[in-house]
């Protein structure tokens, strides 16, 4: 009786190291398009309403908590620095984000795997609220598009962040 409930302790034991439960409070959500996994924190909703094959969208406990994962489809670009540095452009750009204002210029980083580039900005809403984003820009195989982002009315802090847990369960799965 002991030997079977000691080896369903080391399994359990086992799932919830390569998952990393015990440290952090979530879900593992497995993108639909079949191009990643992580771990979401439990105060986090899935937004079905507002996500589509190429976005996937979640609210915080926080009026303007948003945390997105986004394919940008296939593009020109040569690189995710290429990418990033023509996207803020873009958003600083008429027609873009109002009252764009870079806070920190992109640099690379790496997660599960790939090199990406990732920056943050604040910006205002159409109801006039200032929101601050951090967001990664990845160029996956394919010369495939990627970002991973999340915002909120307030200054973001990644390290030891929610969004750090995010990061450190990301897999890539192709």
């Amino acid at each position: 009786m002991v030997r079977p409930i000691l080896g369903l302790l080391v399994a359990l034991l086992f799932v919830t190291s390569l998952f990393g439960l015990a440290s952090a409070q979530g879900f593992l959500f497995v993108d639909p398009g079949g191009t990643y996994s992580t771990l979401i924190p439990d105060q986090w909703v899935f937004q079905a309403h507002l996500s589509t094959p190429q976005l996937i969208v979640f609210y915080g406990e926080a009026d303007y908590d948003l945390l997105y994962f986004e394919s940008l489809g296939k593009t020109i670009y040569e690189s995710a620095k290429e990418l990033a540095e023509r996207s803020l452009e873009l958003f600083a750009s008429p027609g873009g984000l109002d009252q764009f204002q870079l806070h920190e210029e992109p640099e690379a980083i790496y997660v599960a795997g790939q090199w990406g580039f990732s920056c943050s900005y604040s910006y205002q809403d159409s109801r006039g609220n200032t929101l601050t984003e951090y967001r990664i820009f990845f160029l996956l195989p394919g010369q495939t598009g990627f970002s991973i982002a999340v915002s909120g009315d307030s200054s973001l802090e990644v390290e030891g962040s929610f969004f750090e847990d995010i990061l450190i369960h990301w897999r890539w799965l192709f």
